[in-house]
């Protein structure tokens, strides 16, 4: 019997459930903010979305999916930013366009459905960065979030720095790229320019902990996180091999910016509101002068409309960016722009039952 999503009124708010040879299976779609199955934990923020959904009438498929993508969501996974624009385009046609890994914190959810992630994903990954590599070399300006973060981890170009790149492409060129040579290549790079690269363990050094016992010829991973992690190391070690800059910063502003910057225009599709200005405190390194009017254009392009099923999904991924990975309790810049998420204090709550 093939899996299929459960009646719509037979689902709680906050939850997804699949059925398949007669039996049920449930998936809390907020499990990537809170990292919890207890609503009792849910904040009121939650508490309001949940609410919105109660008051709307039966989802379609489609809507469902868009919104189960949504709980795979994970900023520190190789589509980020791109993968928020991907969720905004789905809201907006109401369709579901296909699987896109954008983390694996949805447990599987699509999965049992069979949207299964595409087999060659991974080269995709590789091609782009291979063509923002290129572009360096080049010297070319970055034209996308990808080349901005190529850019930003690498720095000025400098001979040893242009000789890894070099060495990098070839790699990822190959017919069959192997991650092993990929890794040893990164590895030797850390080890030269960074005397304490054993002791690091952050994202993204801590897949070389995990993929120590691997040899030559080990299959590819279907993940293509297991490539971007080294590749970004690669680029970070070497990007800030003689400088002051930290490697750990340098991934956390990438991450932190685009977070900040992505969180305040959805917010603004939201609220109908420009958002403030936040342009003095992103770096030029990581989001380019104009990037914010483009993203916020994007946005609106992409929704059109605002109708409740929009505006209810919408919200979800406003919660879904801000607070993804804060369970570490680590303080960021979003910190700071409490008004990038101002539609949550605008919006009334209302309690009503589903």
């Amino acid at each position: 019997m093939t899996a299929r999503l459960e009646t719509y009124s037979q689902v709680p708010l906050g939850f997804e459930t699949v059925i398949e040879d007669n039996q049920s299976k449930t998936w809390n779609l907020w499990w990537n903010v809170k990292l919890s199955d207890d609503p009792e934990s849910w904040d009121n923020e939650i508490e309001l979305i949940n609410n919105m959904q109660a008051r709307l009438d039966e989802l379609t498929d489609d809507e469902r999916l868009t919104r189960a993508q949504m709980a795979e969501f994970c900023r520190l996974n190789p589509s980020f930013p791109e993968s928020i624009e991907i969720i905004c385009k789905e809201i907006g046609d109401g369709h579901f366009s296909g699987r896109v890994t954008m983390g694996c914190e949805g447990r599987g959810l699509l999965d049992s459905l069979g949207h299964e992630s595409p087999k060659d994903e991974w080269r995709g990954i590789l091609e782009e960065y291979s063509r923002s590599l290129e572009r360096w070399l080049a010297q070319s300006r970055p034209q996308n979030p990808r080349e901005y973060k190529v850019s930003g981890f690498l720095g000025e170009p400098t001979d040893d720095k242009e000789d890894f790149v070099s060495r990098l492409i070839s790699v990822l060129g190959d017919e069959e790229p192997s991650i092993s040579s990929l890794r040893k290549l990164v590895e030797n790079t850390c080890r030269e320019t960074h005397s304490e690269f054993g002791t690091f363990v952050d994202r993204p050094f801590n897949c070389f902990s995990c993929q120590v016992g691997w040899s030559e010829g080990t299959s590819i991973p279907d993940c293509p996180c297991n490539w971007t992690m080294f590749l970004d190391a690669g680029l970070l070690c070497a990007g800030t091999s003689g400088e002051k800059r930290s490697i750990f910063d340098e991934f956390r502003r990438f991450t932190e910016e685009n977070t900040l910057v992505y969180t305040a225009k959805v917010n603004s599709w939201l609220t109908e509101v420009p958002s403030q200005d936040i342009s003095s405190v992103l770096s030029a390194r990581y989001v380019p002068e104009g990037a914010e009017s483009e993203v916020a254009e994007r946005i609106r392009s992409y929704l059109g409309e605002k109708d409740e099923v929009k505006e209810w999904l919408m919200a979800c991924l406003l919660k879904t960016v801000k607070d993804n990975q804060r369970w570490h309790k680590r303080s960021e810049l979003i910190d700071d722009f409490p008004e990038a998420s101002s539609w949550f204090q605008e919006h009334p709550s209302r309690s009503t039952s589903h």
